[in-house]
């Protein structure tokens, strides 16, 4: 269902809950404008993505991992592994997070 309405000589568009509003300049943004102009923040974004794989990933098959180990010391050195690669994990998420928050607590004329 699309309703038009005239607003000083400009139109004004509703189609199924998405606003084109001429008057005000707000259209609504699509991927490809959406990364034009937030192409800083995509390095961040994909890191915390890798972040989240790698928890979700861990915690469906490390434990089942851990299990198939032959001797004491490859679960040690594999226990090792797992603590370094955690504790990477939540450096690389921390100053993610850390540099998304300080981009979008800015005003939009800085980015």
């Amino acid at each position: 269902m699309t309703e038009s309405i005239r607003v000083v000589s400009r139109l004004v568009t509703v189609q199924s809950g998405t606003w084109s509003m001429a008057l005000l300049g707000i259209e609504p943004a699509g991927p490809t404008q959406w990364l034009k102009a937030n192409r800083g923040a995509l390095p961040s974004i994909l890191a915390l993505g890798a972040v989240a794989v790698f928890w979700v990933v861990g915690a469906v098959g490390g434990i089942g991992y851990l299990s198939e180990a032959n001797s004491p010391m490859a679960m040690l050195t594999e226990l090792y592994v797992g603590l370094a690669s955690v504790a990477a994990s939540i450096i690389v998420a921390t100053l993610a997070l850390n540099h998304l928050v300080s981009r979008y607590s800015r005003p939009q004329t800085h980015r």
